[in-house]
């Protein structure tokens, strides 16, 4: 008869091995499809994507992949399929430096299409996507196959002045801080677009007025659903200015976001579940409930074998 010690043995292999077996996801469980659209701004303009991703309960890594874009009146104007292109070598160059051993995130664009669609790896999850356009184009997401909310997917839109971000230390020194007029539009699915003029308004003003108009699909929020990455070498990254708007589980399969004032740039996050917390026990209790009954109906197996022998 196996002895008690042995089955100790097993069930604690088994709660070793458990979180493994549990978070471990195929390729591309994980995706964001954005299409990009015609930059409308003069000037070059930044236009970037930062990608977070994990292995189990590891620490997260970060990417972010910074593009320029030719303005409006440049001798060849940034188009959208330039755009997807650069943005998709950008994130990707931004994996492997970050890091090269576990490239947990990917960027594919089709040839000759204005889109760029972001995955995990197998074993990988995304945990984070935060797009950032100074360019002023019309830009649309959706997960592939699902709505945000069958995806557990929560997104954030952070309107802010085009002259606050930092590209080097001190950039935006001496620069006005306000929106040069125009408007911003968010169409939800075919739904008839929402518009917000943003002429002698601030970013929170807009911010507001866009919760208000979203109705119960939104919440202007002081918090942000996750924190806004900042480091010393700055490229395109942005504090948090105390205000977005968030959408919480949206029941929709895409949304486009149009910002048409040479004066604002947007922040977009999407916060993916992270199904890896290390305090998300009872998110694990199904697993480690089955692979002990999976133990115990082994045991009682082994143990009656044993016996008829």
């Amino acid at each position: 008869m196996i002895k008690t010690k042995t089955l100790g043995l097993i069930l604690l292999s088994t709660f070793v091995i458990m979180p493994n077996v549990a978070s471990a996801l195929p390729a591309g469980q994980n995706q964001l499809l954005l299409q990009t659209g015609t930059p409308k701004r003069s000037g070059a303009t930044a236009f970037s994507c930062l990608v977070s991703w994990r292995k189990g309960e590891a620490n997260p890594h970060r990417a972010n992949g910074l593009a320029f874009i030719n303005g409006s009146d440049s001798e060849i104007p940034g188009t959208a399929i330039e755009v997807a292109r650069k943005i998709t070598k950008a994130i990707n160059a931004g994996v492997a430096i970050e890091s090269p051993h576990d490239r947990g995130a990917i960027a594919k664009n089709s040839k000759n299409k204005a889109e760029v669609l972001v995955s995990n790896k197998a074993d990988f999850d995304l945990t984070h996507i935060t797009v950032r356009d100074y360019t002023n184009q019309d830009l649309h997401f959706s997960i592939p196959g699902k709505s945000f909310n069958a995806a557990s997917i929560d997104i954030a839109i952070d309107f802010v002045y085009s002259a606050a971000v930092e590209y080097a230390a001190g950039f935006s020194t001496g620069i006005k801080h306000e929106a040069a007029g125009g408007l911003v539009k968010v169409t939800i699915d075919k739904n008839a677009p929402i518009e917000i003029k943003t002429d002698g308004k601030s970013t929170r003003q807009i911010e507001n007025e866009l919760a208000l108009a979203l109705g119960s699909n939104a919440q202007f929020s002081s918090t942000p659903i996750y924190p806004n990455y900042v480091e010393l070498r700055s490229k395109n990254f942005k504090p948090f200015d105390g205000g977005e708007v968030q959408l919480l589980t949206l029941n929709a399969k895409s949304i486009t976001i149009d910002v048409n004032d040479s004066g604002l740039g947007i922040l977009i996050k999407f916060d993916f579940p992270d199904i890896n917390k290390p305090t998300d026990i009872v998110g694990k209790m199904p697993y480690i409930i089955g692979f002990l009954i999976v133990g115990i109906l082994g045991f009682v197996f082994y143990s009656s074998k044993k016996k008829s022998e």
